[in-house]
């Protein structure tokens, strides 16, 4: 498990699945959604989890009370008899504790030892991604998740969830049998997870942004732009900048620099288009745009996490 956890994040979180699938025999991956985990987690089983690992009635008796009290939504008083309310203090150290009792103890005592292949479960809060050997094995799990979910209240998305042929090993056997290496793509914390080519020309799994999170942060600067554009181009080139970082710092994985530069692209021509709704006039012409583009640099991509550490 990887979120809300001391020396832990979704990068390691990734790092992780990339070497499961890359160096281990993984051929089937368990690509599973849970529907409205925050919302229908059950009260009484946060309480009973969190007895076994905390004797005092006091902390109990509050984190009950702060369950039952319900939140304010656009001036009305909300309450609920399920779920915690996302974004404040302690949904995140509740959701660890849920899905360790239900998913993550269940999967290394009960499934992991029923496996006679390779298996591996990497988390992220909500988020979880599992592997199998045996096309077999992955669609027991994958059944027997069902019902797991089901008796603490929760759900798979249906539509969302699904058994997926990928696994560096696979491509090899594939490779080797003179058969197409193209296998199922799986998305993982803002990541597509798809079978590539080294420089040597061995497939592996790669990491690259999922279209849909491409796409949406496109979305999002752009209203970003547009809601800022007034401001002095000083100004929002500096703000622009740090945004781009912060874009760069989490989607600057290895094997994603061509995604990440697409987005400075994207953000450029954005960016022109912007400047050039400041007045009725017409600001800036290619040329002009591109002279002062030499002056106000955008922060080039760069690569913060590596794979291969």
């Amino acid at each position: 498990m990887h979120g809300f956890r001391a020396n832990r994040r979704c990068h390691t979180a990734v790092k992780e699945l990339y070497d499961r699938i890359n160096i281990g025999k993984i051929t089937r991956v368990v690509d599973a959604d849970i529907k409205g985990f925050f919302d229908h987690m059950k009260h009484e089983w946060i309480l009973k989890f969190l007895n076994y690992y905390i004797k005092d009635k006091n902390i109990l008796r509050l984190v009950k009370k702060y369950l039952k009290a319900g939140i304010i939504d656009n001036g009305q008083l909300v309450k609920s008899d399920e779920g915690t309310a996302q974004g404040n203090i302690i949904s995140p150290v509740l959701a660890n504790i849920y899905m360790h009792n239900v998913l993550t103890l269940w999967f290394q005592y009960i499934i992991a030892k029923e496996c006679k292949g390779e298996c591996f479960l990497v988390v992220y809060a909500d988020d979880f991604i599992a592997g199998f050997q045996y096309p077999w094995e992955a669609e027991r799990f994958y059944e027997q998740l069902r019902s797991r979910m089901v008796k603490f209240g929760l759900e798979l998305e249906e539509n969302k969830s699904r058994i997926v042929e990928s696994g560096r090993y696979l491509a090899s056997l594939k490779a080797k049998r003179g058969e197409s290496t193209r296998l199922g793509t799986f998305d993982f914390l803002g990541f597509t997870f798809y079978c590539g080519r080294t420089t040597k020309g061995n497939p592996w799994i790669m990491p690259k942004t999922s279209s849909k999170k491409f796409r949406q942060k496109v979305k999002e600067i752009k209203i970003w732009l547009y809601n800022n554009k007034e401001q002095k181009l000083g100004k929002l080139m500096y703000m622009l900048n740090v945004k781009l970082v912060g874009h760069y710092r989490y989607y600057g994985i290895s094997f994603n620099s061509r995604m990440i530069s697409n987005y400075k692209q994207q953000v450029r021509e954005l960016l022109y288009k912007v400047l050039n709704r400041r007045s009725e006039k017409k600001s800036y012409t290619r040329e002009g745009f591109i002279e002062m583009m030499k002056y106000y640099k955008l922060v080039n991509p760069k690569i913060y996490y590596s794979l291969f550490c």
